[in-house]
């Protein structure tokens, strides 16, 4: 047995198990929450490629799982990546009863899971967009179950993510050529430029990102989140796995330029844009958006500050939108349609999950003592040194942000009642208050959690 088998192998043939057992859904929503949660505890306890001594068991966990004329590598600088994309499917398995206890939620969910991780694992990596296609294919059932209409935002989800393929296969192909002739810099530049366009498609960077949105006011929050947290994490892993791959792209001054213009015109168009809107859904698109673009931002610095931002930002990001999208589930389940006029007064019946939904879009737009803060003030700082032109872009849409997150606090207390209710129920209230915590608690102490993700960069050495 080796490592792929266990994190890619495992978890594929669990989701196709539970595809069986799909009429039993609280069992099968628990059973994938078990799964993620043993693989994520045993990526950061099983050490691979080396001796492992299990009582009177002595055994090594192969890295490497040839298919075909291919190979499938999980070393141990991965681990700490399993640890996120298991522990976050681990998360939204577990409170999906609570929140969307769809019956094809945890078989594709799970699917999905072991897809993006082969993506991550496979060598060469031009088969990553095959196995990420897979992953988006899994997603659709997820998004749009059988019986609901098929809107315009996911019919736009798929076909960009599908139109990042050619361009990724095609990347990987003239790079296949450009090595047989070094000297040849024009094709490498075309590699270089058809292998952005994919990543573009994919993370729904500027100006194809209108799906995003659209896609989020047309489903379920909780599916949608889930897909929009764990998509976009591993494909901006595996965008710096190429990186560290590819030495003319670490090298090339150009990309960084490029990618940090990219992160400064999200981050304004999605802080202004959710400034201006009113349908909660979508600002849950916009903050998706958003914090693409800082990720984006975090990449172009290419300085080992700048990747350990890039990896401390994780954290709180995927809090934030966990809890956006459990505050917004709550709402959707009680028939309380998702719009600043439907939420108004909100906060007199329902505390917690109005307290929720603020926490999370101040977190995601920096405010003080929350999650978002310090990572935020971090590129800011970086920003200054290197143009103070894109700090002042990303400084007019986090300021977007943050009176989106005002507008949104004064519809929520917004009310006519004198009397307050609550009317959660004990486990999302639970939830709720033990969320917002973390949150608060991330931007009290960022040190004491940011500390154990920074090893996630273990995977991507070339970088420093």
């Amino acid at each position: 047995m080796s490592s792929p088998v266990i994190w890619i192998i495992i978890p594929a043939a669990m989701g196709l198990l539970l595809w069986f057992l799909r009429s039993r859904q609280p069992l099968s929503l628990i059973l994938a929450a078990i799964v993620c949660f043993i693989l994520s505890v045993l990526a950061a306890v099983v050490p691979i490629g080396e001796v492992v001594n299990l009582g009177g068991l002595t055994f090594t966990l192969p890295s490497t799982l040839p298919v075909l004329g291919r190979r499938f590598v999980l070393t141990a600088g991965d681990q700490m990546i399993l640890v996120l994309l298991y522990g976050l499917g681990a998360v939204w398995f577990a409170l999906a009863p609570l929140a969307w206890p769809h019956r094809l939620f945890p078989s594709f969910g799970l699917g999905m899971l072991a897809a993006l991780t082969a993506a991550l694992a496979v060598e060469p990596f031009l088969y990553a967009a095959l196995l990420v296609e897979t992953a988006v294919l899994f997603s659709i059932p997820i998004l749009s179950p059988p019986g609901r209409q098929v809107g315009q935002g996911l019919q736009r989800y798929m076909i960009f993510q599908t139109l990042a393929v050619p361009a990724v296969l095609l990347a990987g192909w003239l790079l296949g050529v450009a090595e047989a002739n070094p000297a040849d810099t024009a094709m490498f530049q075309r590699a270089g430029l058809l292998l952005g366009l994919g990543f573009a498609f994919w993370l729904g960077v500027f100006p194809f990102y209108n799906w995003l949105p659209m896609m989020m006011a047309e489903t379920h929050p909780f599916p949608a989140g889930y897909v929009l947290s764990l998509l976009p994490t591993a494909i901006l892993l595996l965008g710096l796995d190429f990186i560290n791959s590819i030495g003319f792209l670490g090298d090339s001054a150009a990309l960084f330029y490029i990618v940090r213009i990219v992160g400064v015109l999200m981050v304004v168009t999605a802080g202004l844009w959710a400034a201006f809107q009113v349908n909660l859904a979508r600002i849950f698109g916009y903050a998706v958006i958003f914090e693409t673009g800082f990720a984006l931002l975090a990449i172009s610095l290419n300085t080992l500050s700048g990747w350990m931002l890039f990896a401390a930002a994780f954290l709180p990001r995927l809090l934030a939108l966990l809890v956006f999208a459990f505050a917004l589930a709550v709402l959707e389940n009680q028939g309380i349609p998702l719009t600043l006029e439907g939420i108004r007064g909100l906060a007199h019946r329902y505390p917690l999950t109005a307290f929720g939904l603020l926490a999370a879009v101040l977190s995601i737009g920096g405010f003080p003592l929350l999650a978002g803060l310090p990572v935020r003030l971090e590129i800011f700082e970086q920003l200054a040194t290197i143009s103070r032109t894109s700090l002042i872009g990303t400084g007019i849409g986090t300021a977007g942000f943050l009176f989106c997150g005002m507008h949104l606090l004064s519809e929520l207390i917004h009310s006519d009642e004198e009397e307050w209710h609550m009317m959660e129920n004990w486990p999302a209230r639970v939830i709720l208050i033990s969320s917002c915590l973390l949150l608060l608690a991330f931007g009290l102490f960022p040190e004491t959690f940011f500390q154990s993700i920074l090893f996630i960069l273990q995977a991507f050495p070339q970088l420093f």
